[in-house]
């Protein structure tokens, strides 16, 4: 928050909501988003509170928001924050008042992540109520944010500069298409419904942005959102996870090996530079390279025919870098380890002692930093990072030549090539790209430049 008295008003509002008979409708409320599922898996709250663990405090948060604006009593006429600035609002700034007001007339709606300025604010686009794209200030969820998130939550304006609220929860890019969808419908209802009432009355129908506006505050209340994101959620608790794979079809292990440097640098360093698959990639630093692209090495492994072009291009099998004490490979599997390993023993002989292997699968390295905050990246060695890279990069280019679900069967390059399928292309790859910031904000690596592949797909660039 940047204006003033905000943190403070927000403080004095939540003690006075713990006041009767303010307390027991904030429960009801809570009761309303969460029960439907401790019912369906016959489960008290506490224990979906446990399974859910961290993201419960996130939930929490953002039924809080919904009660804040929520109205009671017989006529529907008792709101919190009304009461609350009735007896108490003297108290507040000018702008903290403003900032309330706007809080209690705000509506969650779906939005997109197209523009970030770190540790400043997020521009985001409407994906339901639509319009163009709005900057909103936002320190600390500017600094967390990916290129593509998709976010449920709500906007308040105050004297034309836009805030969130504090609770957001955040969609996959699946489950926002299944929230879209579901919006759409609604709006579709209520417009046919709407039409045939015009007409009896002899009326004119209301515009189309005053629906989708009704149907935000209306039909797709907060309840809706939190009941896709927590099924979301409860769901993939108990799905196992998925596995990664390499382009040459194996399992994904980070491996490292380690040879002690025994002979002079220099002569090792002109041995590698002999290696007809090794290319020089900086001071004493290496590519380890096959020819063909990630595609046309696929088909040529699986017998399938590829345009003979992309045989031109070369795919990267790991890195090496050789130090003071030691040379060392980085490979993205344990059987390119292994090719690499008996390589460089055989060119280098007694310029190297026997090496030393270590090797770790992505799901461990996940689990060893699982309690780390977002604002903590893995520390992961640059060599390790740049031989990851390398592989996205690769999977990222045999990925526009292959068949992907979302497209209903198509490869990339054919989707994009249909104006129906452009915009499931420009889908994916909004996917695609929202990953790669994700994976990149997590290692604290910079993100594979992907802005060539909207160029490859002759797709419009984003903005």
């Amino acid at each position: 928050m940047t204006l003033p008295g905000i943190d403070k008003a927000m403080e004095h509002l939540i003690a006075w909501s713990g006041r009767d008979p303010w307390a027991a409708r904030h429960a009801e409320i809570f009761a309303f988003h969460i029960d439907p599922f401790a019912d369906t898996l016959e489960e008290p709250a506490e224990d979906i509170a446990a399974l859910l663990g961290e993201d419960f405090h996130v939930l929490a948060i953002f039924i809080c928001e919904d009660f804040f604006t929520a109205y009671f009593g017989e006529d529907a006429d008792e709101n919190v924050i009304d009461e609350y600035l009735q007896r108490r609002g003297w108290r507040e700034t000018a702008a903290a008042r403003l900032y309330l007001e706007g809080f209690r007339d705000s509506a969650v709606s779906l939005y997109e992540v197209v523009g970030i300025d770190p540790g400043r604010s997020l521009t985001v686009r409407d994906l339901l109520r639509g319009g163009e794209a709005v900057r909103v200030e936002e320190k600390l969820g500017s600094c967390g944010a990916a290129m593509w998130d998709r976010l449920a939550a709500r906007i308040v304006e105050v004297k034309g500069r836009r805030y969130f609220t504090g609770a957001m929860l955040q969609f996959d890019h699946a489950l926002s298409r299944e929230a879209i969808s579901r919006f759409d419908e609604l709006v579709k209802e209520a417009s046919s419904a709407l039409r045939n009432e015009a007409r009896r009355l002899g009326v004119k129908p209301p515009p189309r942005a005053f629906l989708r506006e009704t149907a935000v505050r209306d039909l797709m209340g907060a309840e809706a959102f939190s009941e896709y994101w927590l099924g979301d959620i409860l769901l993939r608790a108990g799905a196992p996870p998925p596995e990664l794979r390499n382009t040459d079809g194996e399992p994904m292990v980070f491996c490292e090996v380690r040879f002690p440097v025994a002979g002079d640098r220099a002569e090792i360093a002109a041995a590698l530079d002999r290696i007809d698959d090794f290319e020089a990639d900086g001071e004493g630093c290496w590519r380890w390279l096959a020819p063909g692209s990630p595609p046309e090495r696929a088909a040529r492994l699986s017998g399938r025919g590829i345009d003979p072009a992309l045989a031109e291009f070369v795919t990267s099998l790991g890195a090496v870098e050789l130090g003071t004490e030691a040379l060392i490979l980085s490979a993205n599997s344990t059987e390119r380890a292994e090719r690499g390993r008996a390589m460089l023993a055989a060119r280098l002989g007694r310029l190297v002692g026997p090496p030393l292997v270590t090797h770790q699968d992505p799901e461990r390295a996940l689990e060893e930093h699982a309690g780390a905050a977002p604002e903590e990246p893995v520390d992961l060695p640059e060599e390790a990072l740049a031989a990851m890279r390398s592989m996205l990069d690769d999977r990222y280019r045999r990925s526009l030549d292959e068949p992907i679900p979302m497209l209903d069967g198509r490869t990339p390059r054919e989707a994009a090539a249909t104006r129906k399928g452009r915009k499931r292309a420009i889908d994916w790859l909004k996917q695609l790209e929202n990953a790669e910031h994700r994976r990149a904000l997590q290692l604290g690596d910079e993100p594979c430049d992907t802005s060539w592949i909207w160029r490859e797909l002759e797709l419009p660039a984003p903005g």
